[in-house]
């Protein structure tokens, strides 16, 4: 797993040593990255079940103004630590904050702060059945931007609402069994 493109191109992450976190594989990255092309640039991204930090530290090299990664789990908080460390990114600083939370409460926080994304990729674990409550807690929230875009990352047989609250289904793409779906706010356009 690297860094596809910007500041830092080319740097190797680190990667679980088993299999309960399933990273973003560099092909859906790139693919999902040449879409959203200058729409990370300078924007506020959330990266939700941030498992490795992998979405969050594109999203940095490619210029984005700050990253919010939130993980339950203490084992992807250090390894996120650990990436964000390899490319020389402080933890916590004004470009970056690491968040151990529970997915819930973390976007309870996120909205008790009146916080808002310009882009939120969401990739839970596939078998979480954390979607719906999560789709419906973002929108609730208000935690998108008007024209803010949120991505989903989920297995090709997760179906998923097409419309929820604010947030209206765009499209997808599919690679092999992982699928991206784009939802954007119902303002939007």
């Amino acid at each position: 797993m690297r860094v596809i493109a910007g500041k830092y191109k080319g740097r190797r992450l680190s990667t679980p040593k088993n299999f309960s976190v399933r990273p973003t594989s560099d092909r859906v990255k790139e693919s999902v990255f040449s879409i959203l092309r200058e729409h990370v640039r300078c924007g506020k991204v959330l990266d939700l079940c941030a498992g490795t930090g992998n979405i969050g530290i594109e999203a940095l090299s490619r210029g984005a103004k700050h990253v919010t990664f939130l993980d339950n789990d203490v084992w992807c908080k250090r390894l996120i630590q650990q990436n964000l460390l390899k490319c020389d990114i402080e933890i916590n600083n004004t470009q970056t904050e690491l968040i151990r939370s529970e997915i819930g409460k973390g976007l309870a926080l996120f909205h008790t702060r009146s916080q808002v994304f310009d882009l939120i990729y969401f990739d839970p674990p596939y078998d979480a059945q954390l979607y719906k409550g999560c789709l419906i807690q973002i929108s609730n929230g208000s935690l998108l931007e008007s024209s803010g875009i949120l991505i989903v990352e989920h297995h090709k047989n997760t179906e998923l609402l097409t419309e929820v609250g604010m947030l209206k289904y765009d499209s997808h793409r599919q690679y092999g069994n992982t699928c991206i779906t784009f939802y954007r706010h119902q303002a939007y356009g």
